[in-house]
């Protein structure tokens, strides 16, 4: 096959194009498409066996998800090399085992350098050679495909020209020294394009965004600082580009305005180097070139210091020099740095650390982690997320046997999340598998985590060093000693108090906690930044400020829990527990919901320390503190059996025995437990002392429960009564506005007087207003929308529900704004907006999911399907509603009658398109989905 006479055309040196004459493409469908294409056809002449393929592009995915994937890439890649589908215009040739281009289907660039080479054309392969193979991927193939033709490239060069210099590659003009400098001078040292850099036999995963990012700015910053964690992967993704930027730096590219402006790319380990001196000794030793024939100081000139050394070696040239693990020289090395980078003009440093240098022009790129997979993700998210990936790769290293599965995937998934996602951590714990079941190594994990961190650090390590023989990546436990042992007293100390905050913490809260001044802890927690022990992450809170939340990596938490006595431990989680009592009763009638979510990992660790010290009616008076922001925000099961037990531990003061039952009632019923709401409800209602000015809240919670799970409107109308006659005599009128609401639903039940429910939530949004609770109002808001619906006054509905839903944005109200997005896209479905409908429910269900607000939730999964069959989608409608409807009565009791209405017509419209069989059959489908499958129904993930 001939280039001419190839239908497509494909550049991958220097940048990707694709081309047919008429049509030039720089980019595909997908990354996946693009790599397909690309190894296909630097082997056009083999097939490519499937698994390979997988493999390749997917490494720690199961190979059933793999094959789907590539199915769906392979059809991606056809349309593009085939548009329109015409007759006798395949350009794939594809069986169920092996896949390859068709002949004559597309001709690379890639295939005519190496013909030239083959021919002996060393002028010409130069003239192809336009840049590096597929520039910005870092995939493991691909960089060993591109250093064959890097290298093939540089044979035939070397050649061509036997006797030439390694300088004559890529001349530059001469430093203007004086000639008496270079007389004096000895011989300058011979550079090697690229000295000796650390092999690697596993695949780099997860960075290859944080890669491009590097390269990028190494080449436009002289001074880039890589600054991360022990073990976050700083050296191997420093080695990786160097060896990138280093086969882009031999004179080889093609066009000049492709070149990098570098002679050279010169890696440096520093692992063991502790002085100025020693520093300067080791660039020496690594810009030195095998055989080279100078050494300072030779003949008859005066000896040159070590730094002068090095500025002779380098003057004149372009070289980046990659200094690796900078940490323990950051205090006696920085003025060496400065004066290079002073003195030669083109020397640009890239330099690994645990620890920010703190010079002038100093380009930072923090590297903390990998991105952790987001709770209740499925199989296919997964094997797509970096962190899981690598856990996955480097298990299956260990026992081959391993492959991510439906078992597995969400062990595997809160094994890294325990990890914090740190490379080396991962894979220390991955290579256990060979040994250690999953259950027992999360087990160990969190035993680490409620003080136990031994059981992590014998995990974590394994015999023998890692990472070009460092025997500090041979364990966790080395690692974190070598990042303490730079830091100063103080900042150790703050770290002790950081380490027993759950969930990080502000710098308030560090402050007071360590009785130090504002700015001093400021200072202190710097210095932990910039040591790479503590990272730090940007929250919005409640009126659109950001705040900083300080947290330690779980590794430094756990070693810096583990060098502390058990006094000592006692006493900070005693002083943690002071300190989240001041904060929740600080919390007022208006809270910031963000921030209550942000400390809400804290406050259950305090009333966990709390009640294993014999303070539980400490704990449930703390709770109580927190009941404004506990409207909208769900605690997890463990919070609420922690509460219950507290419960049960105290005996006396009956008002605040009841007043917990009715939270724990509304937080049971909010998170799917209706059986267990009702028992608290049933027990907050008789255990209020009657003269106790709480007594109408017990009323209402025990009334909304008993309406929602019961639907009784007779029994639930008697509470109501009752309690609204005591809020109005003990002037509860936050009570008094939440029983109108009820009583509204009520007469909208019982009576369908729609009217009736307008005025009294009318009233109540009033009452609301003039008690000054902004949550409180967004609700009202929402219950007027609501009403307005049963009447059909649509457009003001939607008024009112956008009106409530940035309100409730502004105040941080999430599960209330899910439920808005709910009612929004029942509202768009009465107007027939049946896209504007699905797309506001499929939100609403984005929204709960990831805030477990499982009653809106299940709002918008009951009403999507009857959008879904208007949209003629009765395959999934069907199974959706009969999933819902299971849920609802498994989670929340009696469905209304309104609810009931619209499952009648929803099934009757499905079974009008597909049959009563086939909606028979689809119905006992639906009924068997979990939870996680009915989500990915309803987002049309497949």
């Amino acid at each position: 096959m001939t280039a001419m006479s190839a239908r497509w055309h494909l550049r991958l040196l220097g940048r990707f194009e694709l081309s047919d004459g008429t049509t030039t493409l720089h980019r595909l469908p997908s990354r996946a498409v693009l790599l397909i294409l690309a190894r296909l056809a630097l082997a056009p002449q083999r097939d490519h066996p499937r698994e390979e393929l997988i493999d390749l592009l997917w490494p720690a995915v199961d190979l059933a998800v793999g094959r789907n994937r590539l199915r769906q890439a392979l059809s991606s890649l056809r349309s593009v090399l085939e548009p329109g589908g015409e007759a006798g215009m395949a350009m794939l040739m594809a069986d169920r085992h092996t896949v390859r281009l068709a002949p004559g289907a597309v001709a690379s660039d890639v295939d005519a350098l190496r013909a030239a080479l083959r021919a002996g054309h060393a002028s010409a392969a130069a003239a192809l050679h336009h840049g590096e193979l597929l520039p910005g991927h870092f995939d493991e193939w691909v960089l060993e495909e591109r250093r064959e033709v890097e290298e093939a490239v540089a044979r035939a060069g070397a050649a061509a020209a036997p006797n030439a210099r390694p300088d004559d590659q890529a001349p530059r003009a001469a430093h203007a020294a004086s000639a008496a400098s270079a007389a004096r001078a000895p011989p300058p040292l011979a550079l090697a394009a690229m000295h000796w850099l650390p092999a690697y036999v596993t695949r780099m995963l997860g960075y290859e965004e944080a890669g491009a990012g590097l390269a990028s700015a190494v080449q436009a910053h002289r001074l880039v600082l890589l600054r991360g964690p022990g073990g976050a992967g700083k050296t191997r993704l420093a080695v990786e580009v160097a060896r990138w930027l280093a086969h882009r730096a031999t004179g080889l590219a093609g066009a000049a305005e492709e070149k990098l402006p570098f002679d050279a790319v010169v890696f440096v380990p520093l692992a063991s180097v502790t002085t100025a001196a020693a520093l300067c000794e080791a660039v020496i030793r690594a810009l030195r070139s095998e055989g080279a024939s100078g050494t300072a100081g030779a003949g008859t000139a005066a000896p040159l210091n070590a730094t002068a050394q090095v500025e002779h070696a380098l003057a004149g040239r372009s070289v980046l020099l990659v200094l690796d693990n900078f940490e323990q020289l950051v205090d006696v090395g920085q003025s060496t740095l400065s004066q290079w980078l002073t003195r030669l003009p083109t020397l640009h440093l890239l330099v690994t650390s645990r620890r920010a240098l703190g010079l002038d022009g100093e380009h930072e790129q923090a590297l903390e982690a990998l991105a952790l997979p987001p709770p209740g993700a499925s199989l296919q998210d997964h094997a797509r997320n970096p962190a899981v990936a690598l856990f996955a790769d480097r298990a299956r290293a260990a026992r081959g046997s391993f492959s991510l599965n439906e078992r597995n995937h969400a062990r595997v998934a809160a094994i890294v999340q325990l990890l914090h996602g740190l490379p080396l951590a991962i894979e220390l714990a991955a290579a256990r598998v060979r040994s250690i079941a999953l259950p027992q190594m999360q087990f160990m994990l969190e035993a680490a985590q409620s003080g136990q961190p031994d059981a992590a650090f014998a995990l974590l390590m394994r015999s023998g060093p890692r990472a070009a023989d460092d025997p500090r990546h041979a364990s966790m436990l080395h690692v974190m000693q070598w990042s303490f042992q730079h830091l100063s007293p103080a900042a150790r100390g703050v770290l002790d108090v950081l380490s027993v905050f759950a969930g990080g913490a502000t710098l308030d809260a560090v402050a007071a906690m360590s009785g130090l001044a504002l700015h001093e802890a400021a200072m202190h927690l710097d210095e932990l930044v910039a040591s790479s022990v503590v990272t730090t992450c940007q929250h919005l809170q409640q009126g659109g400020d950001d705040v900083t939340r300080y947290q330690p990596f779980e590794p430094v938490r756990e070693f810096a829990l583990m060098g502390l006595d058990a006094g000592a431990v006692a006493a900070l989680r005693s002083g943690h527990w002071r300190w989240v009592q001041s904060w929740c009763a600080g919390l007022g009638r208006a809270p910031s919901l963000a921030e209550f979510r942000d400390e809400q990992a804290n406050l259950i660790a305090a009333w966990d320390f709390a009640a294993g010290h014999d303070r539980p009616a400490a704990v449930l008076a703390s709770a109580l503190h927190c009941l404004r922001a506990l409207d909208d925000v769900t605690l997890p099961p463990s919070a609420l059996a922690l509460l219950r037990r507290c419960l049960a531990a105290t005996t006396q003061d009956d008002e605040l025995r009841a007043r917990v039952h009715a939270l724990l009632a509304e937080q049971c019923f909010e998170s799917g437990q209706s059986d267990t709401a009702c028992e608290h409800a049933e027990q907050a209602r008789r255990q209020m002392p009657p003269a106790s000015r709480f007594c109408a809240d017990a009323l209402y919670v025990a009334a909304r429960i008993r309406l929602r799970v019961h639907n009784d409107t007779t029994t639930t109308g008697a509470l109501i009564d009752e309690g609204l006659a005591l809020a109005v005599q003990h002037q509860r009128i936050d009570t008094q506005a939440r029983l109108l609401t009820l009583r509204g639903i009520c007469i909208a039940r019982r009576a369908r007087d729609y009217a009736g429910k307008i005025e009294l939530d009318t009233q109540a949004l009033a009452l609301w207003r003039a008690f000054g609770a902004p949550a409180r109002v967004t609700e009202g808001l929402v219950n007027l929308a609501l009403a307005l619906g049963f009447v059909h006054r649509v457009p003001e509905q939607l008024a009112l529900l956008a009106q409530a839903q940035t309100t409730a944005a502004a105040q941080g109200q999430v599960r209330l704004q899910a439920f808005v997005l709910s009612v929004t896209g029942y509202a768009l479905a009465d107007l027939c907006r049946w896209e504007e409908s699905a797309a506001s429910y499929r939100a609403c269900l984005h929204v709960a999911w990831s805030h477990s607000a499982w009653r809106e939730w299940f709002y918008a999964l009951w009403n999507l399907p009857r959008t879904l069959a208007h949209q003629r989608q009765p395959e999934r409608a069907a199974p959706l509603l009969a999933f819902a409807d299971r849920f609802a009565a498994e989670r929340f009791g009696q469905l209304g009658w309104s609810d009931l209405r619209e499952r009648r017509r929803t099934r009757r419209l499905v079974r009008a398109q597909i049959g009563a069989e086939r909606e028979a059959a689809l119905w006992s489908q639906g009924r068997e989905l979990t939870m996680a499958q009915a989500m990915r129904m309803a987002l049309d993930l497949g």
